[in-house]
């Protein structure tokens, strides 16, 4: 019996909660993955799932099983790799998903470059703002601008993305300019609704976080949406600084600078199932991110994990 690899099935059914997600993530049918674990059952003597109709759960024996199956599993992972690659280099399908601009403008020049140096790795990258389901996906690492939602997974900040007020030249010439943060209540402001309230602004005041109330006729949960309404000169955006370096430096976009207030720096987190079942795909991807994307020596005003601003 391949000891090892019915440990593995064993666990990836527990992580995942079903004989056919697991299957799928390790590209073997269910019914084989079934006669994996019985056969583990049967050379333990002991019963580890529990099956019914609405899928299967571990028993006493098999949470204790599993408990220690990770950390065996790990460490064969971790010693492997440790090997190969005095001789190779990592391999598979590394998927990954990201906010649209964060994915054009830091995350792909960043994949691009690590590509290059690790040719056995093949990244595949989706642009959402909507956080997708990391397992329904089969997402390996997801990055998150802000505030996360509650969620069982594990997450790790990797740097912090600096936001800015930023407007068109035509929007400020026809209807001025904010010079406080109170004062933008009286301005049309463009909501960018993939933002953890987005209708509340938040700066430093005084060492104070302030949330400010602004409205607007327009809202997206798209960040280009709302970029691309403010070159329009539809009104006063909130946004990350790196989403908007082209539209600066063609001068479609100024930056708006408060007289009492500061613009947030919001946390770019990184989120994966587990930390004990991390690919070494992963965190060496995930090692290379944070060594690469430091605001200076990036173009994107990102500022890497080792020297937030706040």
């Amino acid at each position: 019996m391949d000891k090892f690899g019915h440990m593995r099935a064993l666990v990836t059914v527990a992580r995942l909660g079903s004989f056919s997600a697991a299957a799928r993530e390790l590209e073997v049918t269910p019914g084989m993955l079934s006669k994996q674990v019985k056969q583990l059952e049967e050379d333990l003597d002991v019963r580890l799932l529990q099956r019914t109709t609405r899928g299967v759960s571990l028993t006493d024996a098999g949470e204790l099983y599993v408990d220690q199956a990770v950390d065996i599993l790990q460490r064969i992972e971790d010693t492997e790799t440790a090997v190969t690659a005095l001789n190779s280099s990592p391999r598979g399908v590394l998927r990954v998903s990201c906010p649209p601009s964060f994915g054009t403008e830091v995350l792909t020049p960043i994949i691009a470059a690590f590509a290059r140096d690790n040719s056995g790795i093949r990244i595949e990258l989706g642009l959402q703002d909507i956080e997708p389901d990391v397992i329904a996906s089969r997402l390996d690492l997801m990055f998150r601008i802000g505030a996360l939602k509650d969620s069982s997974l594990v997450s790790k900040q990797v740097g912090s993305a600096p936001y800015m007020l930023c407007a068109a030249p035509t929007f400020v010439a026809a209807n001025g300019r904010p010079l406080t943060v109170q004062a933008l209540a009286d301005f049309n402001c463009i909501l960018d609704e993939s933002m953890d309230a987005y209708e509340r602004w938040s700066f430093i005041a005084d060492g104070t976080l302030v949330a400010q109330p602004v409205s607007g006729n327009f809202a997206s949960p798209s960040t280009a949406a709302v970029i691309e309404a403010a070159v329009a000169g539809l009104g006063i955006a909130y946004v990350p600084r790196y989403a908007v370096v082209d539209e600066l430096a063609r001068d479609e976009l100024i930056e708006i600078v408060l007289e009492n207030g500061r613009a947030m720096s919001l946390p770019v987190t990184a989120l994966y199932s587990s930390r004990q079942f991390m690919a070494a795909k992963t965190r060496i991807f995930l090692d290379y991110f944070i060594e690469h994307v430091d605001g200076k020596t990036a173009r994107h005003s990102i500022v890497g994990a080792n020297s937030f601003a706040h």
